[in-house]
């Protein structure tokens, strides 16, 4: 029996002859792609329209959830791997899941997508960097793995913003098709990064107890403190309740499946990984109880309360 992640060869995991990887690989970019499908210039207006509960949840996602996933490392001194996937999953910004979620959770989905669609921009500049920063800090001595930052800003690039922008294109010159291939594009994208999921946790089952034991309590912290920090700043703010719901979900809500295809696809050591699989665990009972609270919650709060203020406007 495996005692760690690193005796299973994750990087040659098969299923049907296909490495499963490359599968990961493949449902990241398939599904950046489908969130371009769903995306038109307009969708960008949010950026002016609603330029504070923009500023905030850009802030959250790209400054502060790095900042915090550090903090928590040099506080509870995780082992190194769970360290550098820590930062790693921390660096990877929510995808078209988040927006999902924000429109479970009756939030402002026009902005989540916008807060997304800008993070995931930016991320091609930040994540090499602030991985190579987590290595250096982090990592056992002799460790020489490193993110070379061009090459590795071309990959992101090419797995987060090309697919999206492939997206968007399809949209904008061929509108109707894009629209009738969006609703089994969406479902056949979750899927297929649901199939890669199952397949790695079926691979990982007899260590996961101690993964959950070795980087638990970093990722649910991460998650709840930034998904705390982030509703209530938008809340005290006065974004509005629907704005602070998004900024909510788009801080708390990570895309794991990047995070995860960096750790074994571009920098081939899978035992950075951990976080990013632990996170599927906490992610989906944090951000399902934040629905359940908005929803059965604040949602059947007396009329005129703060907790109601639905429609509230945006500065």
């Amino acid at each position: 029996m495996p005692q760690s992640i690193a005796d299973i060869n994750l990087l040659g995991l098969q299923f049907l002859g296909m490495n499963v990887a490359d599968i990961g690989t493949y449902a990241l970019v398939f599904i950046m792609a489908t969130m371009g499908l769903t995306l038109t210039p307009a969708d960008f207006k949010k950026v002016y329209e609603a330029p504070k509960a923009v500023a905030i949840g850009l802030v959250g996602q790209l400054i502060l959830l790095p900042a915090f996933a550090f903090l928590i490392v040099i506080s509870l001194s995780p082992p190194p791997a769970v360290a550098i996937g820590l930062i790693i999953l921390a660096c990877c910004p929510g995808g078209a899941t988040s927006n999902f979620f924000s429109f479970l959770a009756r939030g402002d989905v026009a902005l989540s997508i916008a807060l997304t669609a800008v993070s995931g921009f930016v991320v091609v500049f930040s994540i090499p960097i602030l991985i190579n920063a987590a290595i250096s800090m982090f990592a056992e001595s002799g460790e020489t793995v490193r993110l070379p930052i061009v090459q590795s800003m071309a990959q992101i690039f090419m797995l987060v913003v090309a697919p999206v922008l492939t997206g968007m294109s399809v949209r904008r010159y061929f509108p109707k098709l894009a629209l009738s291939i969006e609703r089994y594009a969406t479902k056949l994208s979750f899927a297929a990064v649901l199939f890669t999921m199952v397949v790695m946790l079926h691979a990982i089952w007899p260590i996961l107890p101690s993964m959950l034991i070795d980087a638990g309590a970093p990722v649910l912290m991460l998650n709840t403190s930034m998904m705390a920090l982030g509703f209530g700043a938008a809340l005290l703010l006065q974004t509005g309740e629907r704005q602070s719901r998004s900024i909510c979900v788009e801080i708390g809500v990570q895309n794991y499946i990047l995070s995860t295809v960096i750790a074994i696809a571009l920098l081939k050591r899978p035992e950075f990984a951990v976080a990013p699989v632990v996170y599927l665990f906490t992610m989906y009972l944090t951000v399902f109880s934040f629905i359940a609270y908005c929803r059965f919650v604040r949602d059947r709060a007396p009329m005129g309360s703060a907790q109601n203020s639905q429609t509230a406007e945006v500065e």
